[in-house]
């Protein structure tokens, strides 16, 4: 996993010396190597995936979300 910084932030746009974080509406120069409280990594998209050999596509098989199981189980709360 990359290194929850400015520049893996969706909302950091990357210049030249300094960025710009566009997390409020009043733009603030950054360096790319800070970070924040505000940090949302990067959405990545889930692409097609072309096999040569079969010359089938097919989509990647989606991923669990992190988190914890349910104390009890199958049984979540309702």
């Amino acid at each position: 996993m990359a290194e929850p910084t400015c520049l893996t932030c969706e909302f950091f746009r990357n210049a030249q010396v300094m960025g710009s974080c566009r997390r409020y509406p009043a733009p603030q120069n950054k360096h790319q190597n800070d970070w924040c409280g505000e940090y949302q990594m990067k959405i990545m998209l889930a692409l097609p995936v072309y096999d040569i050999m079969t010359d089938t596509t097919t989509m990647p098989p989606e991923r669990k979300k992190p988190g914890r199981k349910p104390k009890n189980g199958d049984n979540a709360p309702t």
